[in-house]
């Protein structure tokens, strides 16, 4: 009896690491800031959750998570400026456009502007991972 116990008790462990990574994978998952160079919309040590599956549509003032153009570093911040929007860089004024390029055909092709600590970024739609929440600062 002990030994159907035992394989129970490890195919439920396995069932639920399993959920767990599919979780963590597709749906939801959490970061630390890793520095102050966030500042002011994180502090260093704040643990935010990443929701994978609010991905659109993206408003100015939302905060998100999205990685470099090759993919390989994950990064968050503050939009501040969507499609159609005029921002203001090196003393010029200038329109953030509702596709990316003329080449382009596809229709998500967009452009975000996006604060990572007091820079701004031009984000591409589809680099972005999803929304963030701040779960909480301990403030040491």
């Amino acid at each position: 009896m002990s030994i159907r116990h035992a394989a129970r008790f490890l195919l439920a462990l396995l069932l639920a690491t399993f959920v767990m990574l599919a979780v963590r994978a597709f749906a939801f998952t959490i970061y630390t800031v890793p520095d102050k160079g966030w500042e002011p919309d994180f502090h260093q040590g704040d643990r935010v959750i990443v929701n994978k599956l609010d991905r659109v549509p993206v408003k100015k003032h939302d905060l998100i998570a999205f990685t470099d153009s090759a993919g390989h570093v994950c990064f968050v911040g503050r939009v501040e400026a969507v499609p159609g929007n005029i921002i203001h860089c090196g003393g010029n004024f200038y329109r953030i456009p509702y596709i990316c390029c003329k080449r382009c055909r596809c229709p998500d092709c967009k452009l975000y502007e996006v604060r990572i600590g007091h820079r701004n970024i031009l984000v591409h739609k589809h680099q972005i991972i999803g929304k963030v929440y701040r779960l909480y600062h301990f403030g040491f």
